[in-house]
């Protein structure tokens, strides 16, 4: 529960800093993010560390823990990572996934096109998830996994663009039509291209909020 807890605290945090709420320099300090979300210090100490390995915030000597600018040449490299794992996966995925899975996944797909602007980026991590789990391998999709945590705030930010989204929207119905076709090739293909998307629209999502911090 406490990691749960944790995480659920640094992605509001994390979404402060991606929006400028808290601009690079800004103190972080542990009880007053407690005393803000109501909650004991080890949640709040287990949030900054989380922060830290997204590359958000940092412990300086004699100041403590506070909030860096991103790291775009880092981003890059972890969105780079993450689409040629999930571009794998997705090659796997179209060889291995049932009917019944692919059915359900053109479903979720459908959802996805009709959702609002809430409930858009849970349906979308549950795509990838479903994505990821086809492929049958349950290391890589673990590790891919841990890499998607990473960046998921930042792909939260990036859809909240009305236009990003519906072009998000389309480049999984593209994926999911592969997938069923079973054209591992072009699968992959249009993960490793919607994650590079992803990440345009992410860097662009960060240059904003530094000109407004």
């Amino acid at each position: 529960m406490t990691q749960t807890l944790a995480l659920r605290l640094a992605d509001q945090i994390s979404s402060d800093i991606l929006t400028g709420l808290l601009p690079a320099g800004a103190r972080l300090e542990e009880v007053a993010l407690a005393e803000r979300f109501g909650c004991s210090r080890t949640p709040v100490r287990e949030a900054l560390s989380e922060l830290c390995a997204r590359g958000l915030a940092q412990r300086r000597a004699g100041r403590g823990m506070e909030v860096i600018r991103p790291d775009s040449d880092l981003l890059l490299d972890q969105f780079e990572a993450l689409a040629e794992m999930e571009g794998l996966l997705a090659g796997m995925a179209a060889h291995r996934g049932t009917l019944a899975e692919v059915m359900a996944l053109e479903e979720l797909s459908r959802r996805m096109e009709a959702a609002e602007a809430a409930d858009y980026p849970d349906l979308n991590l549950q795509l990838h998830e479903r994505i990821c789990a086809m492929a049958g391998n349950r290391e890589l999709a673990r590790v891919a996994g841990e890499m998607r945590l990473r960046l998921d705030a930042l792909r939260g930010a990036q859809l909240r663009s009305d236009a990003r989204r519906q072009r998000s929207a389309l480049e999984h119905a593209e994926l999911v039509t592969a997938i069923a076709a079973r054209d591992a090739p072009l699968a992959g293909r249009i993960m490793r291209d919607h994650l590079r998307a992803s990440a345009r629209a992410s860097l662009a999502v960060l240059a904003a909020a530094a000109e407004s911090a």
